[in-house]
């Protein structure tokens, strides 16, 4: 850790130690006891939390995600009633276009990568990837699989137009997919390649 926070200080970064969180994921019984604090360079503890808000995305310690089902269903409650107090204001038409701004983005969230390969992403995500086209007709070469751009830092690594493909090219390995599915049955097959342990600070 001390040495991420020295090459942050090499790149001007300052790791702000109040917005810093700790978290130790774990799925078995019983719960594993917390590791000491961690300390800062400049001498603040960081704390430890079970939950916790990323990107638009409610994590807890289990990995179970009822945190974040529970805030969609409050968020999404709070549409429908809208709506539904609202009905006969608006034509099926203005629902229709309520229901897609308002409430299918709140469910879908996260899924931009899959989103992307399909063109359903906005355009400034879907330039980001490009289909791979196989040279050769391999049991492999069949699945479908994207182009993963040279990237020469570790920041380069980070970007949504290398960490995107390579992702997905990791993720192929087990889901094999030569077709586009629905969107719906890849959240189901995604599901499914969700590790039964996770231990990790």
């Amino acid at each position: 850790f001390n040495a991420i926070q020295h090459s942050f200080r090499g790149l001007q970064l300052l790791l702000n130690a109040s917005k810093t969180k700790c978290m130790l994921f774990n799925r078995s019984l019983p719960v594993p006891a917390r590791p000491t604090s961690i300390t800062t360079l400049d001498g603040s503890d960081l704390e430890y939390v079970d939950i916790y808000k990323y990107l638009g995305v409610w994590l807890d310690c289990k990995l179970s995600f009822q945190t974040h089902i529970k805030h969609l269903q409050s968020k999404i409650k709070s549409r429908v009633g809208f709506l539904f107090r609202n009905e006969a204001s608006f034509t099926y038409v203005a629902k229709l276009t309520l229901v897609k701004l308002t409430i299918l983005p709140i469910l879908d969230f996260g899924d931009v990568i899959y989103k992307s390969m399909l063109g359903k992403a906005p355009p400034y995500l879907s330039s980001l990837v490009t289909m791979a086209t196989p040279t050769r007709s391999t049991r492999s070469s069949r699945c479908i699989s994207l182009i993963i751009p040279k990237a020469k830092t570790s920041f380069g690594r980070l970007s949504f137009q290398f960490s995107a493909a390579n992702d997905w090219n990791d993720l192929q390995k087990s889901l094999k997919l030569e077709t586009f599915i629905s969107l719906t049955n890849f959240k189901h097959l995604l599901s499914e390649q969700l590790p039964n342990h996770c231990s990790c600070t």
